[in-house]
């Protein structure tokens, strides 16, 4: 197992699981754009609410079991404990059974309270709809993310893309025929069913299994602690990403701004997910396996470079998102969701600015303080749920979407607070600040050729997104934002890739010495 985590065996996951996320955002995108046509925003608003909800509450059933998951198992196997990550297989997967019935109930008393605005149908559907999704996609994440301590990317990659296309495809059949909600929701359903199906299929041919016996005392001592405060800070900021603003638009403004709302959500998502996906699923397996192979130095290192390559695709996401925004939104859903251009815009600039904050994460999650994740947390719904409760009912949707902004540019610095104080980790300053000015310098150009025409057509405005592509990479490379110990690596993946050789050739001359 251990050559999963090779040099090689690392690009071909992160090639593998970007692969798949192009195939998954196109289809999801092509999706929900098909469903919000279908439906009109209204319905459309109750439908993203029932999405919404059911992976709020697949987020509160897994709590800290899927990151748990990811850490000691792949932690065992840097120690060569196969024995280890199994006995960590079989108590995690026994905690989570019961995590689900707890929730389940939970949810069912609170059903009243979290009825979507508007809705006329059977309450019941909409419960077991909701309840079951949850269940199902509980458990299929519980397994990917056992099967990313083996190292074992595809199994993830592979049932995602291949459900996304039959989404797809259902969604296109349903909204030919003109389906209703109803029958958009029995397709959510169905599909959320299928994932564990697959998944337990995929687990089984790479003999990848819980084990036979309890886990050690020594390592459950390990276990425990890290899972009480994962689960506590999974816990808190499954109520402070969006969730409290989604809630309140729904019982106070109404189904639409949900719509409005969930949909630059989710074309934010989608633009970090196409940039940083590869990353973000190799990371902490990565930074695990190397903190139990008893690599400190190496941690620091590899922590450094994932911060650094997460900022220049998150500062890539926020030109390119902020300028494409409208004619995405309005070239797939339509003029009815106009909207939901103002907030697409905003979500990506503080996305992308803030797309570091994965890295962070992972170092403290990876290095035992869990506590610190968990105040990081705390902080986070405080500060969310306080902005939202101030400006949502007063401001609506842009109230929501400005809450949103405050509290997500409030937890990021408490986290690089937290990483830079805490861990004493050196982080690449000087690197972040010059692929920052790149990224300046270039949407001013930008801005700069959109104000000579006085009235900007779509086509303007795609145009200047990849304007700002072209300029932001060459402004990289005119402020030396790149080093030689990138250009070494690109220099050592390049004998997988060759078009990576080829552009370590090219950036020799702009690297700085380490």
């Amino acid at each position: 197992m251990s050559n999963q985590f090779g040099a090689k065996a690392v690009l071909r996951s992160v090639l593998l699981t970007t692969g798949s996320t192009y195939v998954t955002y196109a289809a999801g995108l092509v999706t929900s754009m098909l469903i919000a046509r279908g439906l009109g925003p209204a319905d459309y608003g109750r439908y993203a609410y029932l999405v919404w909800l059911s992976g709020l509450l697949v987020l509160v059933m897994n709590h800290g079991l899927t990151t748990s998951a990811i850490r000691f198992v792949s932690e065992s196997l840097g120690r060569k404990s196969l024995v280890d990550a199994q006995d960590v297989h079989r108590r995690l997967q026994r905690w989570q059974g019961w995590s689900l019935l707890a929730v389940g109930a939970i949810f069912l008393a609170a059903l009243p309270a979290l009825r979507p605005a508007g809705w006329e149908g059977h309450l019941a559907l909409f419960a077991a709809v909701a309840l079951l999704a949850s269940f199902a996609k509980a458990w299929y994440l519980f397994s990917i993310s056992v099967a990313k301590g083996y190292g074992r990317f595809g199994i993830e990659a592979s049932s995602i893309s291949l459900l996304s296309l039959i989404n797809l495809a259902g969604a296109g059949i349903m909204a030919l025929l003109g389906m209703p909600l109803d029958g958009y929701m029995l397709l959510f359903l169905a599909i959320s069913i299928a994932h564990p199906l697959m998944a337990a299929r995929q687990l089984r041919r790479a003999e990848i299994r819980k084990g036979s016996r309890e886990i050690d005392d020594e390592l459950l001592a390990r276990v425990k602690p890290h899972l009480a405060w994962t689960t506590v800070s999974t816990l808190v900021a499954a109520f402070s990403n969006k969730a409290i603003e989604t809630y309140l638009l729904n019982r106070l403004v109404g189904a639409e701004a949900v719509g409005f709302f969930t949909i630059a959500a989710t074309l934010a998502r989608g633009g970090v997910d196409l940039l940083s996906s590869g990353l973000m699923t190799v990371l902490m397996p990565v930074l695990a396996n190397a903190y139990g192979a008893g690599g400190q130095e190496r941690i620091h290192r590899l922590g450094g470079d994932a911060v650094r390559y997460f900022h220049f695709l998150g500062l890539l996401l926020t030109g390119v998102g902020y300028f494409w925004a409208r004619p995405v939104v309005e070239l797939t859903y339509g003029s009815s969701y106009a909207p939901a251009i103002f907030a697409l815009q905003m979500m990506v600039l503080v996305r992308g600015v803030t797309l570091s904050y994965a890295a962070f994460g992972a170092l403290l999650t990876i290095t035992d303080n869990q506590r610190l994740r968990a105040a990081e947390a705390l902080f986070a719904v405080v500060t969310s749920a306080g902005m939202a409760l101030w400006l949502v009912p007063t401001h609506g949707l842009e109230g929501a979407i400005y809450a949103h902004m405050a509290s997500t540019l409030a937890v990021f610095l408490f986290t690089f607070g937290c990483v830079w104080w805490v861990l004493r980790m050196p982080l690449p300053l000087g690197e972040l600040m010059r692929m920052s000015a790149a990224a300046l310098s270039a949407a001013a150009l930008c801005f700069g050729v959109l104000s000579l025409s006085e009235a900007p057509t779509l086509l303007h405005q795609l145009l200047a997104g990849l304007l700002y592509v072209v300029l932001y990479l060459l402004s990289t490379l005119v402020f030396k934002a790149w080093n030689q110990h990138d250009v070494a690596m690109l220099d050592q993946l390049g004998q997988r890739v060759p078009a990576l050789r080829r552009l370590a050739v090219l950036l020799v001359p702009w690297a700085r010495a380490t």
